[in-house]
């Protein structure tokens, strides 16, 4: 694993976007995994800048998302969809065809769900996956548990996630309590794997990731056995990390 310590969150986005941004350079119809949440907001700020500069196009990339909120239709307001296609899709040139988010209304999740690994698998995997991490070190929606879950499948969120998500939505109550996540087989399919990571707040969990056992009660711990890791953090979300054990 290596690690790019950067000073701030703004900083921290710019890394991330130049790692995607080179991605897509490499191979115009690579496919990019990516994530939602506050963490990815300012590098789909930048890449979205670099389009309408012409330095980079996304005409031929195609994306997977990590996940979606069960029950949430793809033009609500709070869905991971419309969050995508405001924040990023709908900034750029990339065919909304080409972009992959899994139904939060399909019918028949389980279904559902194995047809995104059948998705994901036609697509050969990600080049590059963007992650971000959970205060209780969930990656994607994959929760602290007995394993490490292979496939995309429907979790059911653990509180201290129910409860972070709620600065997004009116109320607690009104946060989903189902969402559907690829799962860390998916993830590990990913030829690179890039954590974005910014806050004090986060160290505690960046810290029982990469210093602690590898173990489905920590699973951003799984990425340490992965072959190509970036983690790119501001100061203070790797100010809790042990310096000399991963390459800076």
């Amino acid at each position: 694993m290596r690690i790019i310590e950067t000073a701030d969150y703004d900083s921290m986005s710019q890394v991330v976007a130049s790692l995607i941004a080179a991605e897509a350079a490499r191979k115009p119809d690579c496919v990019l995994g990516l994530a939602t949440g506050s963490t990815a907001i300012g590098a789909y700020g930048v890449l979205s800048q670099w389009y309408r500069s012409g330095a980079i196009s996304f005409a031929q990339v195609r994306t997977v998302n990590l996940d979606e909120y069960v029950g949430l239709a793809p033009e609500h307001s709070h869905s991971y969809r419309y969050f995508m296609n405001e924040k990023f899709f709908n900034r750029v040139d990339i065919k909304i065809e080409n972009t992959f988010i899994p139904n939060g209304i399909a019918d028949d999740v389980e279904e559902e769900c194995r047809r995104y690994d059948r998705l994901l698998k036609s697509l050969g995997g990600a080049d590059i996956q963007l992650l971000g991490i959970g205060h209780n070190c969930h990656i994607a929606f994959n929760e602290p548990g007995p394993d490490f879950p292979l496939y995309t499948h429907k979790v059911a969120l653990a509180q201290s996630t129910i409860t972070a998500n709620s600065r997004l939505f009116a109320s607690q109550d009104e946060v989903p309590r189902y969402a559907i996540t690829m799962g860390i087989g998916g993830i590990m399919s990913a030829r690179r794997i890039v954590l974005a990571v910014s806050g004090k707040s986060k160290a505690p969990a960046i810290k029982r990731a990469f210093s602690g056992p590898v173990s489905p009660d920590a699973p951003a711990s799984i990425l340490r056995l992965h072959p190509d890791v970036v983690l790119v953090g501001d100061k203070a979300a790797l100010s809790e990390l042990p310096r000399g054990v991963w390459q800076w």
